[in-house]
C-alpha cells in the first residue's frame, strides 16, 4: 500500500480536466489595480459616512460621557493602517506614508473650516510628525494655539477651533460581518454593518448603542462579573439592553430621528433567525425591537413635556 501511495504522489497531483483561458501577467496586474482602487474608494466613502454620523453623537452627549477630548474632524492613516499586501497600493493610490497623515476631512468639521486637506501631516513644536490625538496637539487645541502642518514639503500654520466630544475613538473595520463593538476606549463598526444599516438614523442608533457600553462602564462590569462568577457571563444581557436604552437617547440628543429604527432588529432577524427565540450573551431580537420602541415613546413623552432628554437612572448621582 505504501508503495502504491508513493507512486501516486510521485506521479503528480490531480488537475483540472478543461482548457482554461490564458490570463497574462499585465492583465492580472491591471485588474488588481482596478479592484484596489474600487476597494479604497469604498473604504473612504464608508469612513466619511461613519464619522459624519458618529461625531454629532459624540458631541451631543459630552454631558453624559465620563471622559471627553478635543477633536477637529479628521481621520488619520499611515502604511500600517492597511494589510501588508495592500500597502503598495495604499502608497500609490492614497499617498499613505510610514508617518501619519490626514486620510480624510469630515464635512463641516473644524478641520474643513480651517482648510486642512488629505495628505497633511501634523507637526509638533520640534517639527516631529504626530497625530492630532497626541498630547502636544491636544494641548495646543485646548489653548487655542495655531497648529503647524506639513503639506508637500511646506510648513503651514492653521488656526483651528476644536470641538469637545466624548473621549472615544471611532474606527472602521473592513469585514463583511454585520457587527459593531466597544472596548471601553473605542467604538468599532464593520463595513458589513455599514452596508446593512438602512439609513443614517439606524447608523446613529448603533453608534449610540456602542457609546452606551463605554459610558456605562460595561466592559469593566462584565470583566468583574466574569471573575466573581468564576467564568460565568449571565449578566451580559442586561448590559446590552441598557446600551439599547441609553443609546436611543444618545442618537435623539444628536438630532437623529428614532421613528422606526427598531425595524433594524426585524431585518437582522431575517439574516440570523436563531436569535429570534434564543438569548445567550444578547437579548432576543423581539425583546430588543420592543424595548427600543418603548424607549422611543418614553423619549417622545419627555420631548412633549419639555423635559431634558436624560435616561432614567436608578441612582441619585445621575441627572434625571
Amino acid at each position: 500500500m505504501r508503495i502504491i501511495l508513493s507512486a501516486l504522489v510521485l506521479g503528480g497531483c490531480a488537475s483540472v480536466s478543461t482548457q482554461l483561458p490564458d490570463i497574462t501577467a499585465p492583465q492580472l496586474s491591471d485588474e488588481q489595480a482596478r479592484q484596489e482602487v474600487l476597494a479604497f474608494e469604498d473604504l473612504g466613502q464608508q469612513q466619511h459616512r461613519l464619522m459624519q454620523v458618529a461625531l454629532p453623537v459624540l458631541k451631543a452627549n459630552t454631558e453624559l460621557c465620563p471622559k471627553t477630548r478635543e477633536d477637529i474632524g479628521v481621520v488619520m492613516h499611515n502604511l500600517k493602517t492597511y494589510p501588508k499586501d495592500l500597502r503598495p497600493a495604499a502608497m500609490r493610490e492614497l499617498g499613505a506614508k510610514e508617518e501619519p497623515s490626514v486620510r480624510l476631512v469630515v464635512t463641516g468639521s473644524p478641520a474643513e473650516m480651517a482648510g486642512l486637506k488629505a495628505g497633511d501631516q501634523f507637526l509638533t513644536a520640534k517639527d516631529k510628525i504626530t497625530t492630532p490625538t497626541a498630547k502636544v496637539i491636544q494641548d495646543s487645541l485646548k489653548a487655542g494655539e495655531d497648529i503647524q502642518i506639513r503639506r508637500g514639503g511646506k510648513k503651514m500654520d492653521f488656526s483651528i477651533k476644536s470641538e469637545t466630544i466624548c473621549g472615544y475613538t471611532v474606527r472602521l473595520s473592513q469585514t463583511s460581518t454585520i457587527n459593531a463593538y466597544a472596548d471601553g476606549r473605542n467604538i468599532t463598526m464593520t463595513t458589513g454593518m455599514m452596508n446593512f444599516v438602512k439609513n443614517d438614523d439606524e447608523l446613529a442608533l448603533i453608534v449610540g448603542h456602542e457609546l452606551g457600553h463605554n459610558t456605562m462602564g460595561h466592559i469593566r462590569k462584565v470583566v468583574s462579573n466574569i471573575i466573581l462568577s468564576l467564568g460565568g457571563t449571565r449578566y451580559t444581557r442586561p448590559f446590552e439592553s441598557e446600551s439599547d436604552y441609553v443609546g436611543l437617547y444618545y442618537m435623539v440628543r444628536a438630532g437623529y430621528n428614532p421613528d422606526g429604527v427598531e425595524e433594524f432588529w426585524r431585518r437582522l432577524a431575517v439574516t440570523n433567525p436563531k436569535h429570534v427565540a434564543r438569548a445567550k450573551t444578547h437579548p432576543t431580537y423581539p425583546n430588543r425591537y420592543l424595548s427600543i420602541a418603548a424607549a422611543r415613546e418614553e423619549i417622545k413623552a419627555k420631548q412633549a413635556a419639555g423635559k431634558p432628554l436624560i435616561p432614567n437612572f436608578k441612582t441619585k448621582d445621575k441627572k434625571s
